[in-house]
């Protein structure tokens, strides 16, 4: 069955929490390495919910719902029910689902457990090493090191003309290489600005999966229709 295809979950069909994991989901889980969490968690909870209902969905409302008939205490119930493919899960998040939460079946590998099967650094331990401290060598040296005096204030949007606070940032003069080139959030994470990121695309120093392409496209559709 296609996930389009896939329906909310009732509530009322729920009528006891899961002991334990799916035999099927668990034998799965197993045999793939996948370390699950504790089925007393919330996220264990979750995600055994999920793997026992299949070709069903869970959104914001049922899970409140679920957190309120069984007095499932959390800060943020909704978050137990998201990033399964973090575990190696292929669910709603490989597929840019939003707004629904599901496990994947048959259930299969995320695209996360895939990337890091067998990842390994390209060269000797000692390599590694090496390039470990230059990486920590380099950010000392530009950030760390740096003295404060030498810190100046940077827009976060180099294509803005909001000059009020919101829109500035603490940098320090390494930064000035990437004036005009970045957005940025904080004083360390950046995004590209549009020119930038066609260079990038273009130079093949950012690469995108389908999934990613579609999903960037509805978040900016939908931005662009808010505005």
């Amino acid at each position: 069955m296609d996930q389009s295809e896939y329906e909310l979950i009732d509530v009322c069909v729920i009528t006891e929490l899961p002991n334990k994991y799916p035999v099927e989901f668990q034998k799965f889980c197993d045999d793939n390495n996948i370390k699950l969490p504790g089925i007393k968690s919330n996220k264990g909870i979750a995600f055994a919910l999920m793997a026992e209902y299949k070709y069903k969905y869970f959104n914001r409302k049922t899970i409140l719902e679920l957190n309120e008939k069984f007095s499932i205490k959390s800060s943020d119930g909704i978050q137990s029910f998201n990033k399964a493919q973090q575990h190696g899960i292929k669910s709603n998040s490989d597929m840019c689902d939003r707004g629904k939460s599901y496990i994947v079946y048959p259930y299969c590998l995320s695209n996360k457990h895939i990337m890091r099967k067998d990842f390994k650094f390209n060269g000797s331990e000692e390599e590694k090493m090496n390039e470990i401290d230059k990486i920590k060598s380099t950010i000392k040296n530009d950030y760390i090191d740096v003295p404060n005096s030498l810190w100046h204030l940077g827009h976060k949007n180099p294509g803005s003309i909001d000059n009020s606070n919101k829109n500035l940032v603490l940098q320090p003069p390494i930064q000035a290489k990437y004036r005009d080139n970045f957005i940025f959030t904080d004083t360390l994470t950046k995004v590209p600005t549009p020119k930038q990121l066609l260079k990038c695309i273009k130079d093949k120093t950012i690469l995108f999966t389908p999934e990613q392409i579609a999903e960037y496209r509805q978040i900016f559709d939908d931005l662009h229709t808010s505005l």
